[in-house]
């Protein structure tokens, strides 16, 4: 397997299945938003969420003690009340739970692959959005994932911990996509489900007076969050009316969920967290900053390819 692969869209749900089915000694789960089903406890056999569930309790019973299951999960915020329901149904089969406060989502296999991104594991996230995942078989990203998910389950909280490159915690990523801005020569391009932040965008404008080619792939939604849709219309906006014109809305029926900046088709940030004052000052994020061209440019073209379909 290649040591970094792209996983996005809807080939997240065969990429993460594999992954569970050959686990041998670990799992470790971070997840925001895990459907089963309905907040009454009404299960959903069919949809995708609950295949991974099962798929997981399957591999528990294959294996029993030998197989560590844990996950971590958000018990605070909205996505709480069908996350306690996918919990109960997890650790009815042996797996260890633990509730607290997360944005972060991903998984860490054997202390071997680590697979993380935007998705969640929601019907919606894993089949209809446009989303972009990383999956790693790197010690360095295994090292920094099983530091940063030791920290949360031990209690430790947004803002208590710096993990070692490649990967970067919390609010730590708006200081390193800055400086990627800022040091960019030829081009950047992102893609973000929600935009609203002061410093950021200003970073964006100074580029753009430099001469850097920015393009952006930017979330529109008719239905749900309209009060982040707002926010993110107006930086969108802004960076128009300062001469930033290849600006691109993603399709309002579904979520343009993925979190990602390319520099100069050489170096890649990419993880959970909305360019948001709260996801940088409160929320638990995780990113990853690469300088890969390959990874780069295969990025590249897809934000293209997606751009191109809602010209």
């Amino acid at each position: 397997m290649e040591s970094i692969k792209l996983v996005t869209d809807d080939k997240y749900l065969p990429v993460i299945l594999k992954l569970i089915g050959g686990a041998e000694k670990s799992i470790d789960i971070l997840a925001y938003s895990f459907a089963i089903g309905s907040a009454q406890g009404k299960l959903a056999p069919k949809t995708a969420p609950y295949q991974i569930a099962q798929k997981i309790i399957d591999r528990k019973k294959e294996l029993k003690s030998k197989l560590k299951i844990r996950l971590y999960i958000e018990g605070h915020r909205e996505t709480s009340d069908r996350n306690q329901v996918t919990a109960n149904f997890l650790k009815k089969a042996g797996v260890q739970i633990k509730y607290g406060s997360t944005h972060a989502k991903g998984f860490c296999i054997d202390d071997r692959y680590v697979l993380f991104g935007s998705t969640n594991l929601t019907q919606q996230s894993i089949v209809k959005n446009l989303e972009t995942n990383l999956l790693f078989e790197e010690k360095t990203v295994v090292k920094g994932f099983d530091q940063y998910f030791s920290h949360l389950w031990s209690g430790g909280t947004h803002g208590g911990v710096k993990l070692p490159p490649p990967l970067i915690a919390d609010g730590d990523f708006k200081d390193v996509l800055i400086e990627l801005i800022d040091s960019a020569k030829k081009s950047l391009e992102f893609s973000i489900y929600f935009f609203h932040h002061s410093e950021i965008e200003s970073a964006f404008l100074r580029a753009h007076k430099r001469g850097v080619k920015i393009i952006g792939f930017i979330h529109d939604h008719l239905a749900f969050a309209l009060g982040y849709v707002k926010r993110t219309h107006g930086t969108a906006f802004r960076m128009q009316e300062g001469g930033i014109k290849n600006i691109y809305f993603g399709p309002n029926h579904l979520f343009t969920h993925s979190k990602y900046i390319i520099k100069d088709k050489k170096e890649i940030l990419l993880g959970t967290g909305n360019w948001l004052h709260e996801d940088v000052k409160i929320h638990p994020q995780l990113y990853v900053h690469l300088e890969n061209s390959v990874l780069a440019k295969q990025l590249s073209k897809h934000l293209a390819q997606q751009i191109e379909k809602q010209k």
